[in-house]
């Protein structure tokens, strides 16, 4: 026991910390997938009066802006399912008047069959738009890149590449050097018109998932140092 086996020491000590690490990382998971589904089921709304609140405010974040819709250049997401059907999510320039800020507005689910550009259609009037704050969507695996042409009004990407997004939305519509492209997208909130089909419920894992997962990979720790004092005993025993 005094003369620890070099080797099998080093790669049980290297997998302890390793699984120990998961644990911890599984458990700081789950506190943030509460924080989440607190802002999910929080009825407060900010209204956005500066710049950096777009910025600062957490995914999920309620709030209110004042501006309006620009008609170029709308964006469909293609591959969107919804109960079984495809179609398009509709993605909707938004300016923030008083502060130069514009934002990506996600407007909805509408179907693919028999779409046209009409449907699209936005009243340029000034309005109060409400909606969840998020972050651009994102897939697993992206095969290949998207192409989006600057004179096009309305165009069909398959993924949402958020620096082509937006280095599109700048080039277009920022006319000063004071103009802000936001890195987040809005969630049009339900209530508001000039949207399509609006159904928020992100796939998130219960906290309680990874809590268990947190607690296997402590149990998975335990039973490995128990495992290597039992050999350590036996090599002794053996060694006697």
């Amino acid at each position: 026991m005094k003369d620890l086996p070099l080797i099998p020491t080093l790669m049980v000590l290297f997998f302890v910390i390793l699984m120990t690490f998961m644990g911890f990382w599984q458990i700081r998971r789950a506190a943030e997938k509460e924080h989440l589904l607190e802002l999910l089921t929080d009825d407060n709304i900010i209204e956005v009066t500066q710049k950096v609140q777009i910025k600062d405010l957490p995914r999920y974040a309620n709030v209110k802006l004042k501006g309006h819709f620009i008609d170029a250049p709308q964006l469909l997401l293609d591959n969107q399912v919804n109960e079984g059907v495809q179609g398009y999510h509709a993605f909707t320039p938004f300016v923030v008047d008083e502060l130069n800020l514009i934002i990506m507005v996600n407007r909805g689910w509408l179907v693919k069959n028999k779409f046209s550009d009409e449907k699209l259609g936005i009243d340029s009037q000034q309005i109060t738009l409400l909606g969840k704050l998020n972050t651009p969507p994102k897939v697993g695996i992206q095969l290949g890149e998207i192409e989006l042409i600057k004179e096009r009004a309305i165009q069909v990407m398959t993924y949402y590449e958020e620096d082509k997004v937006k280095s599109l939305v700048q080039e277009r519509l920022c006319k000063s050097l004071d103009c802000v492209v936001s890195d987040k997208i809005l969630l049009m909130d339900k209530s508001q018109d000039q949207g399509f089909k609006r159904d928020w419920k992100p796939i998130i894992m219960q906290p309680s998932k990874h809590i268990a997962y947190a607690v296997q990979w402590f149990a998975m720790t335990l039973v490995l140092i128990a495992i290597f004092i039992y050999w350590l005993r036996k090599q002794a025993t053996a060694k006697d």
